[in-house]
Order: C-alpha cells, then structure tokens, then sequence
C-alpha cells in the first residue's frame, strides 16, 4: 500500500474517533440526563364493569391524582406530555370493604420512572342491595272552610328501593306529597316519590322503581254538630239541681252531604250514671250514623256531673252539706308498707329483697263520705302476683279488692317494684 493511501486510511479512522467523541460530548453535556415532576395526574379506573357484575358499587374516592418524578435525556423529558404518563388502577375482584389498591404507572420507553406518590389508595366499596318501603301519604296546604279529608289510598302501596347498601339503610320514610290548597273535589293525582333520610332530607342516587305513585283522596263537606248525651240509668234523688255537661260541646264531622244535612245532634253511647256518680266525669264515646267519621279521629269526649244543691234559696257546698240530704263524695288515702301487701304465688327458691322494692305504697279512694269513713285499710287486702316471675327486678300491679260504692282514684306509685333474687342455700 502507498504512504498516500496509509496515510488517508489513518485520517478518516483519526476523523471518526473525532466525530465519537465529540458526538459523546454532544449527548453528554448538551443533551444531558434530567428529572422532571408532574403533578395531578389523573388515573384511570379500569374494570369498573366488573364491579358491576358482581353487585358492588366503588363509594369512595370517586378520583385519584397522582405525582409521578421521570428521568432521561432532555430532549425526551422536555417533549413529555401529563398525557404521556398512564396511571390506573385494576378495580376487578374486589368485594365489600376498605381495600387498598396499588396504582400501575406506564411511560414512554425514552424515559424511566424515578419515583410516584402515591403508590396504592384506599378505596371504599359497598354491596348493591334491595329493599320494599311503604309509600307515605302526606298533604300540604290548607282546605277551603267547610272540608275535610277522607283516608287517602295510594297504588303502588310500596316501592323497590335500591343502592349502595348505606344509602338504602339512610331512607327513613318514603312520601308522595300532595298539596290540598283550595281543593273542593275529590283528588286524583299522579305524584313523584320523594326518599326522606332522619333530618327530612332528600336522599339522592338511590334508584327506586317505580318513580311516581297514583294518588286518591276523598273530599268531604264537614259541619260542627251538637253532642247529646245519653245516660244507662236515673241520677240520684239526693242530687238536688244536677248539672250534665259534655266538653265538647259540639264536634266536627264529615262524611255524605245528605247524612250531614239530616244531622241535628249526635248521641253519645250509653253512659253508667253509676260510674258517672263515683268519679264525677267519664271519656265516652260517640254513635256515629254509618258513613260519618270525627274530623279528628282523637277527640276526646268527657261528661261530667256536678251536685248544685239548693238550701233556703242559697248554694250550698258539698262541704257544707249535712243532715244526708246529698251524698257527698270524698276522697281518703291509705298507705301501706312492703310487708303489709300479701304475695301471691312467689317461685321455688326465690325471695323478695325489700331493700330494693318499692317501700311505701299509697291508694286514694273515692266514695260517698259516710261510707269511707268507715272503711279501714285493711278492708281493701292489697296484694301482688308474681307468678311466672324469675330472678331480677320487675314492676307488678297492686291488685286491690273491690268495694260496694267506692272507686280507687289512685295508686301511688302506679306499679310496685319488686326485687327477686335466689334463696341462699346453706
């Protein structure tokens, strides 16, 4: 070979070593490795469809953002999009629960992953459930004077709630509303269901099937009729000038016009004058005609009887009534101890432990004052029954025998308390 070839071969080898390391160079110190963060990046929750299928419903998070740190040479980093960066997370086979899952993290080749936080995330997951709630009927609004209501009736009666099991479980009432303001007819209405937590609030995202019940209300006219009463025997002859009365004196009450219209009064039922002589005042109730109902369904009727006795042309008070021209009725009290009540029917191997029973017992007594005068307590025999009654504390009733023309009023306290405990056994 000649000097002028060896001598070009030994350029263009020297060149190419040049060129290496100045592409070396090149890479090293103008295209050097860098890192770079990018924040809040959004991951991806894959196999939701599977959560689904096996009737679990993901509660919470409801998004997940993450910050990933990337290293490689500049011009791949700088080139890099949030876009760029995969993240997710496989939601299949999880059941009802906390669980934490780990976040899978997927960058170009160009680059490498130096850190990410965070690396898994607590995800919240409940069971997909059912559940048949009564529909709750309820007005707002006021009627024109004169109408009432009827009951209403709701078709459906019920509806099929469902959801995530914790928002099933906060539905407390389910309620279609209807609002009555100014109505004189008879409602027909098709209403939306509304779902009601504890606090009255509405309880969204739970499905319900259906979504709208169909309402019907009766209208009817309403009128304040008169209360007469009617008594099952005579008032006593030594009850000079009786005073009858009854509070109310009058009730509301709907139902068929012609029934309504027909109505001068209504009669109460039957009232024991005897009854009526012991206490002074009976609740009783009302004969209503077949087709009319009480406006309010908890009125509460009493009649009451007082003794206005008349002596020299004066009034004259129970107290001050003598020579037996009117019975006076009085009341008396009596109290007893724990030992002086007879037990009845106390169980094999029990005892009664009366540090802890009831220790005194008072019963008023009413009756014409002659009579109770000459009662003693110990006519009245207060017992208590224990049957079937174990070990521990309970609260029985004072039976009391009863007496000729006297009523017990009271009993203080109302029930007795009674501690039962095993018979120590030597």
């Amino acid at each position: 070979m000649s000097k002028e070839k060896k001598s070009n071969l030994t350029i263009k080898i020297f060149s190419l070593v040049i060129a290496i390391i100045l592409w070396s160079y090149v890479m090293s110190e103008v295209n050097p490795k860098i890192t770079k963060e990018f924040r809040n990046i959004d991951v991806v929750f894959s196999n939701m469809e599977d959560l689904e299928r096996s009737g679990i419903e993901l509660m919470s998070p409801k998004e997940v953002k993450i910050n990933v740190k990337v290293e490689g040479r500049r011009s791949e980093v700088l080139k890099l999009r949030d876009t760029d960066i995969i993240a997710k997370v496989d939601l299949s086979g999880y059941s009802e629960g906390t669980k934490k899952v780990p976040i899978y993290i997927d960058v170009p080749s160009k680059v490498d992953i130096v850190d990410y936080t965070p690396k898994e995330i607590s995800f919240r997951f409940e069971r997909i459930v059912s559940k048949e709630k009564p529909v709750v009927l309820k007005t707002i609004g006021k009627l024109e004077p004169g109408y009432s209501l009827g009951d209403g009736e709701i078709k459906p009666q019920s509806v099929i709630l469902k959801g995530p099991k914790s928002w099933v479980n906060s539905v407390r009432e389910v309620v279609a509303v209807v609002d009555i303001t100014g109505k004189t007819k008879d409602i027909n209405a098709t209403v939306p269901i509304k779902l009601l937590d504890d606090d009255g609030n509405d309880v969204g995202r739970v499905e319900k099937e259906p979504n709208v019940v169909d309402v019907f209300i009766p209208m009817y006219r309403s009128r304040k009729i008169p209360i007469d009463i009617q008594l099952d025997g005579s008032i006593p002859t030594e009850y000079e000038n009786p005073t009858l009365t009854v509070s109310p004196k009058a009730v509301d009450v709907k139902g068929n016009d012609a029934i309504l219209n027909s109505l001068s009064s209504i009669k109460t039922k039957p009232i024991s004058v005897y009854k009526l002589v012991g206490s002074g005042s009976v609740e009783t109730e009302l004969l209503l005609p077949e087709g009319i109902e009480l406006v309010d369904p908890n009125q509460k009727i009493v009649v009451s009887l007082k003794s206005n006795s008349i002596e020299n042309g004066k009034d004259v008070e129970d107290s001050d009534v003598e020579n037996g021209n009117v019975s006076e009725n009085i009341n008396k009290k009596f109290d007893y101890s724990f030992s002086e009540i007879n037990v009845r029917n106390l169980g094999d191997e029990l005892v009664i432990d009366t540090s802890n029973s009831t220790n005194s017992i008072t019963v008023v007594l009413n009756g014409p004052k002659d009579h109770l005068n000459s009662t003693g307590k110990e006519v009245l025999s207060p017992e208590i029954d224990l049957k079937g009654l174990d070990e521990g504390v309970h609260e029985v009733k004072l039976i009391i025998k009863d007496i000729r023309e006297i009523k017990v009023s009271d009993i203080i306290p109302a029930k007795v308390k009674v501690s039962l405990k095993r018979e120590e056994k030597e």
